[in-house]
Order: C-alpha cells, then structure tokens, then sequence
C-alpha cells in the first residue's frame, strides 16, 4: 500500500474529545465508524496509565543505575585492597633473605 492509498483509508486520531463526536474513520473502503467520546476517554486513561507506568520504570531503572554505580565504587575498593594484601603478602613471603655474613 503506497502512502496516498494509506491516507485515504486512515484518518488521523483527533486530539480533542470535542473533534472526536464529528469525526469519522475510515479502517476500509466499505466499513466506517464513529470514534465516541467515551471510548476517547478509555483509549486516554490507558495512555495516562502506560505513561505512568513508564515514569515509574525510569524512575526504578535510574535507582538500579545507581546502586549498580555504588557496587562499582564498591568492588573497585576490594580490588585496591587485594592488590594491597598481595603486596605485602609478597614483601613478607617472596623476599630474598639477608645476605649471610
């Protein structure tokens, strides 16, 4: 289907339930229907819902983002630490002995 047949057949959602009790849609050429006021509402309420919904999992992403950050911070200063404790492991067990006399 080429564009100008897609805009023949589909007309765009109105973005006012006042548009909406005037406007008719047309899904084919043989078949049309009345978009009402009610299910405007309905089809809002779900987008409110959905764009809650997806505030809320931003807002849930955002603090997963920072206690992965935190655990980052954290195993960065074990990972400092262990090569500390290898160091030090080397100097007392690996070190050559003192010179004899």
């Amino acid at each position: 289907m080429d564009k100008d047949d897609h805009d023949k057949d589909y007309a765009p959602l109105p973005s006012h339930p006042s548009d909406v009790s005037s406007s008719h849609f047309r899904s084919s050429s043989t078949f049309s229907f009345s978009f009402s006021e009610d299910y405007y509402n309905l089809l809002n309420g779900r987008i409110n819902s959905l764009t809650s919904t997806v505030d809320d999992l931003q807002n849930m992403v955002g603090g997963l983002q920072q206690s992965v950050d935190g655990l980052t911070s954290l195993l960065q200063q074990v990972l400092a630490l262990q090569q500390a404790l290898n160091s030090q492991f080397d100097m007392m067990f690996h070190s050559s002995p003192p010179p004899e006399k």
